[in-house]
């Protein structure tokens, strides 16, 4: 016979030989960012670089891992063997893994392997994150998972690098990117924090000649000296030149997140399944099966409205999210609970009732009839936001003097007119297939959840609610916060909030329920 050492279904498998150097990694990123940072702010004093030690500990732990890593591929289950003092085994019936989602970083696709993670529907984070394998041995995990499943036959590899441009149905330009960019405030933080590197390293942004800010407006150092001394006029041109700045740092870097994070997004079918991928420096490949959404969620905002676009994002059960890097200690590192996956990160307005049909066929938004909350409900949105502000504006008049009561009027006039036009906006409808709330008249959402979907219904009352003759329902999901709720329908008369609880429990009760 003729030796060979091609393992069989039932053999033990290892991790990539790669594996250790991209664990190692991982576990280096959370602190080699800010030492780097530090390094930078501090001037580059030597006493930092003893950070760098640190590096050897965290490569012979990854190394350890990926000896002691095992895992095989049952006829019924994955078998996953971890640990370096404590070990542990976990079997995972392949009928219960919903998904085997895939990241790749350019290192990844240089050595043509991916980081994977096992989700089933069992809450708060993946089964086990496999960090990493390449991509024949992920073929073969697919192929042993979903064997005989609809749009999963036997056999049948799904390669993170497969392109099906037939089945997509939605995908986004680069421009779509650009405009998102424009509308979402994504750089906020990139933003603060170079303003605030750099005021430790130079005087770029100082207000005077010789910084930055003079050099940019070559203008005389004399403009700029009564912003220290008082003088309104420079003192407004500095504080406006500072915002003009900050605002074009910020849509700048959003751009760039956007382009960055969403390159090349675009939803597929697969069989009955949905697949989003998404990426440019790290690749996603995420399968979406309708059976987990949980809840549909359109958004816009005042920007939205401008370019007549809306954001759409759905809410599925299990463990994980956007980000297939998050988290983790070691090869099966867990990832923080995220259940949000971007549907369409933009698209136009008049297009979301199609899409929203296309991936849950019973869901039509085009005839909707919206019901409001009670009308005189703006009257307690009102005073309770007049006491929030009368807690704050007389405390500060009895310390900086009776003029901080000036702004007492123009607040109470906008407090007025968000509470009138929240409840104007506010509203729900009972459909056929579900329950849909839409709030806020600013920054506008619309939640949606079919019947089927619904774990909770409840009947709150708080005493002023019964003073003023409301309650509210709160509706709840699988997976949701604790605590939370996923769509929460405040100041209802009381008599229409008793006959929506019944109604949403009389349909739920009569759906069957499935993960």
């Amino acid at each position: 016979m003729v030796a060979t050492n091609i393992p069989t279904p039932t053999d033990d498998r290892r991790l990539h030989p790669w594996s250790w150097l991209f664990a190692a990694g991982q576990a280096a990123k959370g602190f080699v960012l800010p030492a780097v940072l530090v390094l930078f702010a501090s001037g580059g004093n030597a006493y930092e670089l003893w950070a760098a030690v640190l590096i050897v500990p965290i490569a012979a732990s990854a190394l350890l891992q990926y000896l002691v890593f095992r895992y095989r591929l049952e006829d019924d289950e994955l078998v996953v063997r971890d640990g370096i003092l404590t070990r542990t085994e976990r079997h995972i019936p392949y009928a219960r893994i919903q998904n085997l989602d895939l990241a790749q970083n350019p290192f990844h696709r240089l050595l043509r392997v991916a980081l994977v993670r096992v989700e089933t529907a069992s809450g708060a984070k993946p089964e086990a994150v496999i960090r990493v394998l390449s991509l024949d041995a992920i073929d073969e995990m697919r192929s042993r998972v979903f064997a005989g499943r609809d749009g999963h036959p036997a056999g049948v590899a799904q390669r993170p690098d497969a392109r099906d441009d037939a089945n997509v149905f939605f995908a986004i330009s680069a421009s779509e990117l650009v405009r998102l960019g424009i509308i979402s405030n994504k750089g906020v933080v990139v933003v603060g924090a170079t303003l605030g590197l750099f005021w430790q390293r130079s005087n770029w942004f100082r207000p005077n000649q010789d910084g930055l800010l003079g050099n940019i407006l070559d203008v005389p150092s004399g403009w700029f000296a009564g912003a220290t001394s008082g003088s309104t006029p420079n003192l407004v041109l500095t504080v406006l030149v500072v915002v003009v700045l900050a605002v074009g740092l910020l849509r700048v870097f959003s751009v760039a997140w956007f382009l960055v994070q969403l390159h090349g997004f675009r939803l597929q079918r697969r069989g009955d399944d949905l697949r989003a991928e998404y990426g440019l420096v790290t690749q996603m490949s995420r399968t979406i099966p309708p059976s987990r959404i949980q809840t549909l969620i359109v958004s816009e905002s005042p920007l939205h409205r401008w370019f007549r676009r809306q954001s759409v994002e759905l809410r599925m059960v299990g463990g994980g999210g956007d980000n297939l890097n998050a988290g983790g200690s070691g090869l099966d590192g867990t990832a923080p609970k995220a259940t949000n996956q971007w549907l369409a990160p933009l698209i136009a307005t008049r297009n979301v009732p199609a899409l929203l049909s296309g991936v849950l066929a019973e869901i039509d938004i085009r005839n909707v009839t919206w019901n409001l909350i009670a009308p005189r409900a703006w009257r307690r949105i009102f005073r309770r936001q007049l006491l929030v502000v009368g807690c704050v504006i007389f405390p500060l008049s009895v310390l900086i003097g009776a003029d901080a009561l000036l702004a007492l009027p123009p607040i109470a006039m906008l407090a007025y007119l968000h509470a009138r036009l929240w409840v104007k906006h506010a509203g729900y409808a009972l459909t056929p297939w579900g329950i849909a709330f839409k709030s806020g008249w600013w920054n506008r959402t619309i939640k949606i959840i079919r019947y089927g979907k619904i774990q909770t219904v409840v009947k709150a009352d708080s005493p002023f609610d019964r003073r003023s003759g409301m309650a509210s329902i709160r509706i709840d999901t699988a997976g949701a916060e604790r605590g939370g709720y996923t769509i929460d329908i405040p100041y209802l008369d009381r008599v229409v909030a008793n006959e929506v609880a019944e109604r949403l429990g009389r349909e739920s009760q009569t759906r069957a329920f499935r993960w």
